[in-house]
């Protein structure tokens, strides 16, 4: 049986091409599409905008009706926007993976309601990164405390939000083992020397990348780079489907995309 689907944010960059790849697959059936009100496109038929062709898929700016016909949410929207469909799900008993950025305040919340339904988060939903955050605090602790190490993260101008939220899973994922570490947001003026216990974490806003991250180890005479690129957000709509199908089973909980991993999805 099919995987009834809700997209929240559907006109969105990111929404939109969800419903792209959500379309084409045969596992999953997009029942709902969920705008802010006001939006230009709401009335209209998101596949013809999509895919060019006929859904029956309405755009709608009631997350209520929207939500209630679907068996997962998947959003992409803004962290109040979020919270509020969010609570809306949990009355529903409806599933949720959630890719909005800029919820970390809010972490705490969304595990409470994850305990009358299975919520699903991750800021990036990229495989690559996912693996990355993975085999990093591996990385940390065989290179052990002599190498510095700071974050630079890369996006386009129209990000509203800074760091990323990769940026600071990156730097969790660091501090899991170099627990002394204090993250330095940038630097100006006279700092002075670099302190051992400093995480320097850096957010560029330049034209339209769709996103970089680089981890960057230097000790002595020598350094070493991870760098995850991303091409299109096409990674992160498949990754965000893989989740949805992850999901579907689930009856309450909170997961991130190393469950996906595990699973093999």
């Amino acid at each position: 049986m099919s995987i009834k689907l809700a997209i929240s944010g559907a006109r969105g960059k990111m929404g939109t091409r969800i419903a792209f790849f959500a379309f084409q697959d045969p596992d999953i059936e997009v029942v709902s599409a969920l705008e802010d009100s006001g939006h230009p496109d709401i009335g209209k038929d998101l596949g013809e905008l999509v895919v060019g062709e006929e859904k029956g898929v309405i755009i709608e700016e009631d997350p209520y009706k929207a939500i209630e016909k679907a068996d997962v949410l998947v959003e992409f929207s803004t962290p109040d926007a979020t919270l509020q469909h969010l609570d809306i799900a949990v009355k529903l008993r409806k599933k949720a993976v959630v890719g909005t950025t800029g919820l970390d305040t809010d972490m705490e919340k969304i595990k409470k309601m994850a305990e009358n339904t299975a919520i699903l988060v991750s800021p990036n939903m990229s495989i690559g990164v996912n693996v990355l955050l993975k085999v990093l605090p591996d990385l940390v602790r065989f290179l052990g405390g002599d190498y510095d190490i700071e974050i630079i993260e890369l996006h386009h101008k129209r990000k509203k939000d800074a760091p990323s939220g990769t940026a600071l899973r990156l730097a969790q994922a660091i501090k899991q083992v170099r627990t002394e570490l204090k993250e330095i947001y940038g630097r100006r003026g006279v700092t002075g020397p670099r302190r051992e216990e400093e995480l320097g974490i850096h957010a560029l806003r330049l034209g339209d990348v769709v996103g970089e991250h680089r981890v960057i180890f230097a000790g002595n005479e020598e350094r070493i780079e991870l760098i995850h690129t991303a091409g299109s957000r096409d990674i992160f709509a498949r990754g965000a489907l893989r989740a949805v199908k992850y999901i579907r089973d689930k009856k309450r909980g909170f997961y991130t995309m190393d469950n996906v991993l595990e699973a093999g999805v």
